[in-house]
């Protein structure tokens, strides 16, 4: 058995494995099922059905509780043999999360070098402040808002 296949080798096994599932167990599989019937991951099942389906090879059915697959046209899937393979999925996952994380360093130190600024400047202002009352801090007492209330009236 081979490590790795070329996609169009494993579309050519998944629709064999929706034909042989349809065949032997009379209704179609799941996406779970195939994925433990042609023995790939859940993952790599969504994948190829997506491609798939985008090129009418299969269609899938959508249900409350899972997704079911049946063919339509899988002549469609051999235009794959003639498209240049297209890298792994665990290539594609490992590149996106690459960019996920640099994004969000950039984000964190745009948004870090705006606190930090927005703080030292609340807090030298709250010192500037203190400094002039000559360090000491007025508090208002609330008895004061009640007989100011008393005297406007």
């Amino acid at each position: 058995m081979k490590s790795s296949y070329t996609l169009y080798e494993e579309a050519q096994i998944l629709l064999a494995g929706v034909r042989l599932f349809q065949h032997r167990e009379q209704r179609f599989p799941s996406l779970e099922e195939l994925a433990e019937w042609i023995r790939f991951s859940v993952e790599s099942v969504h994948h190829l059905c997506n491609r798939l389906e985008e090129l009418g090879a299969l269609e899938r059915i959508r249900g409350a509780f899972d997704d079911r697959v049946c063919l339509k046209d899988p002549l469609r899937a051999e235009s794959l043999r003639r498209a240049p393979d297209s890298p792994d999925i665990g290539e594609d996952v490992k590149h996106w999360k690459e960019e996920r994380e640099k994004k969000l360093k950039e984000v964190e130190e745009i948004f870090a070098d705006r606190r930090e600024g927005k703080k030292k400047k609340a807090q030298f202002a709250a010192i500037e402040e203190k400094l002039r009352k000559g360090g000491k801090e007025e508090r208002k007492s609330p008895l004061d808002d009640l007989f100011r209330k008393d005297l406007k009236d």
